[in-house]
């Protein structure tokens, strides 16, 4: 075998194993994490066994039943309360509120990114992807908020206001759009088209009930 066919079989099996690595390191992270949310609290106050995964049910547990008490009167009233108490201390107030809306934007089933749009940032010669987070009246002409993420963390980015005119729609979905950020750009659709208006690609799961 030459060196060349070496390199191929070699690059082969570490682009198939690197995502499996990955992923099963990132579930086992993920899962550790929430196996160890609240269970060092709880066995302060309760013997509990140790069973492997039983921290994950129990945090599963929990966070079921405080959403079942935030959907009743008292509960609503008791988060309110908590908003109200959280709300009068400065640096807790600004991290709290701040990973509240990110929650509500990530999980909302009613206001989520609609559409996936190119805008001409950071310079009129560029052209950067960007999801359409709202459409608004300026002065009696239509604008749009543009989220433009910035890669491969697609968390941090520009809202930016454009006019209706500067904003070219295209055939890509949020999901695919959001694949090429994480990426950095390897992972891109082979043909990417800008459409009409009326004509852009949108989820269902991404922004309409």
């Amino acid at each position: 075998m030459d060196f060349k066919r070496f390199r191929h079989v070699f690059l082969t099996g570490l682009f198939i194993l690197v995502p499996i690595a990955v992923t099963i390191w990132l579930v086992i992270t993920v899962l550790a994490f929430v196996n160890n949310l609240v269970l060092p609290y709880i066995r302060y106050i309760i013997p509990i066994p140790h069973i492997p995964g039983i921290g994950v049910l129990i945090t599963l547990t929990l966070v079921f039943l405080v959403g079942l008490l935030a959907e009743n009167y008292l509960g609503k009233k008791a988060l309110q309360l908590w908003d109200y108490l959280i709300d009068r201390i400065p640096l807790v107030r600004t991290i709290y509120s701040a990973t509240k809306q990110t929650m509500e934007s990530l999980f909302s089933t009613k206001k989520n990114f609609s559409k996936t749009v190119f805008v001409h940032f950071p310079d009129r010669h560029s052209l950067s992807i960007g999801f359409v987070a709202n459409e608004l009246m300026l002065e009696g002409e239509k604008y749009y908020a543009v989220y433009v993420p910035t890669a491969p963390n697609p968390t941090s980015g520009y809202t930016i206001f454009y006019k209706e005119e500067d904003v070219i729609p295209t055939n890509l979905t949020v999901d695919e759009a959001t694949k090429i950020i994480l990426s950095g750009g390897l992972a891109v659709k082979k043909d990417i088209k800008f459409v009409s208006r009326g004509e852009e690609s949108s989820d269902v799961s991404n922004g309409k009930d």
